[in-house]
């Protein structure tokens, strides 16, 4: 009887540990990121791929299914220091370089050390500050409770997730978005 107690209480307690774990994808060249875009009262399906990657550059794919594709380029600068995202419409067949002050769906270093550091950062001319998700405002994707940063803005209507991830801080949510369409991650592959 014992033993079967004993059991019992290892299973119980492996099962609420492993439950809290978070999902941290591992993201690297060919990653691919499925979005829904929420704009003008429409959901489009926005596919991200990761193309290249180096400590210097980052180059991500678009594909909107009838509109085409097409790339965004960041480099050093962008992905060191910039504090806005680049919200234009895409523009199909192109690859745009993106300028030193903003990136495309990611963080810059010093966004991330400012987390890190301050839990705050700037993002689009909004403070930021790190809040305790509730459980609704934790995102699952494939029945795994993704490890993601949660960030408010100032006036609380705005809301940023952040993959927990300093080699890939990608945005995997926004609602709110003040300088354009509002976005969540429906898949990675």
């Amino acid at each position: 009887m014992k033993r079967i107690f004993l059991a019992l209480t290892i299973s119980v307690f492996t099962i609420s540990i492993h439950a809290q774990e978070n999902y941290t994808p591992d993201i690297r060249q060919g990653a691919k990121f499925r979005y829904s875009v929420s704009t003008g009262g429409q959901e489009i399906p926005l596919l991200i791929s990761v193309d290249s990657v180096s400590p210097g550059y980052l180059k991500l794919g678009w594909n909107i299914e009838g509109m085409g594709n097409g790339g965004w380029v960041m480099k050093k600068n962008s992905l060191d220091k910039a504090v806005r995202g680049w919200w234009d419409e895409p523009s199909a067949g192109n690859d745009i370089d993106i300028a030193d002050e903003q990136t495309v769906l990611v963080f810059s270093k010093a966004q991330w050390d400012a987390i890190g550091k301050d839990k705050k950062t700037d993002y689009d001319q909004q403070n930021y500050s790190v809040k305790t998700p509730s459980d609704q405002q934790k995102l699952v994707l494939n029945g795994k409770v993704l490890n993601v940063i949660l960030l408010e803005g100032q006036n609380g209507s705005s809301r940023i997730w952040i993959l927990n991830n300093p080699q890939f801080p990608a945005i995997v949510k926004i609602e709110g978005n003040t300088m354009g369409p509002d976005l969540t991650l429906v898949g990675i592959e």
